[in-house]
């Protein structure tokens, strides 16, 4: 088992500098771990402690696991990542995200997704990197069971989507329909939008249908919060 213990060490300096844009990034405690260990992303374990798995492990001190960590108190384990090749999407509800900028918004609907059998999620070129470290927290390791398509063209895909027969759903404020009056549908696409301008005016457009939550008091919700509403009542 190797062991390093400066700061200076090359390989670290390069491990604190990774670019999730370029494939490989970092996460963090027990749970992530473990979830990249299960769907074969991982390549290499850093932790305090002797860990056994299928791939290198490095012991390192605590000053290097706060140097690589993005949580105030680290478990003392990270895991060296890169997600396997994204694989054919087969889910009968699919999960479009159209700039939305948040990571954190971005994570908790990667979890919300996978909760309720959204296995498929397509992302604008304005959406926060699901691989940013506060996206990966968020999401709870969602992101190793889903198939991601990151910087889609999404009216593009919106296209393919209707031709293999998805009921295409987008959020409004307007010129929309109930959620309760939304007529079920076999295979489903819920389009969610930005969380200032919501979603662009030509994807609303090109979309089936444009539905809205029923609210008083105030008149409109988190994205991750409507996003989660919409996708259980929309669920398999």
């Amino acid at each position: 088992m190797n062991k390093i213990t400066s700061l200076q060490n090359p390989h670290i300096k390069e491990l604190a500098l990774l670019k999730p844009e370029k494939g490989l990034f970092l996460v963090e405690g027990f749970h992530l771990v473990e979830m990249a260990l299960g769907a074969k992303a991982a390549l290499e374990i850093l932790s305090l402690e002797p860990y056994e798995a299928a791939v290198p492990v490095t012991l390192v001190t605590p000053q290097i696991i706060a140097k690589l960590s993005s949580t105030k108190t680290p478990e003392g384990i990270i895991a060296v990542c890169r997600l396997p090749d994204t694989p054919a999407a087969e889910s009968r509800r699919a999960l479009l995200l159209d700039g939305i900028q948040d990571p954190g918004n971005v994570g908790t609907l990667l979890r919300t997704a996978l909760s309720f059998g959204f296995h498929s999620v397509y992302l604008s070129k304005g959406c926060a990197n699901p691989l940013n470290s506060k996206a990966l927290l968020a999401s709870q390791g969602a992101i190793f069971k889903l198939a991601l398509f990151p910087d889609c063209d999404l009216l593009e895909k919106m296209k393919e989507l209707s031709a293999a027969g998805f009921f295409l759903v987008s959020t409004d404020l307007s010129t929309s329909v109930t959620l309760s009056s939304l007529p079920k549908k076999d295979k489903i696409a819920l389009i969610l939008g930005n969380e200032a301008r919501g979603v662009s005016p030509e994807v609303n457009k090109a979309s089936d249908v444009r539905v809205r939550l029923e609210m008083s008091g105030i008149d409109s919700l988190n994205v991750a919060v409507a996003g989660g509403i919409l996708m259980y009542e929309m669920r398999l």
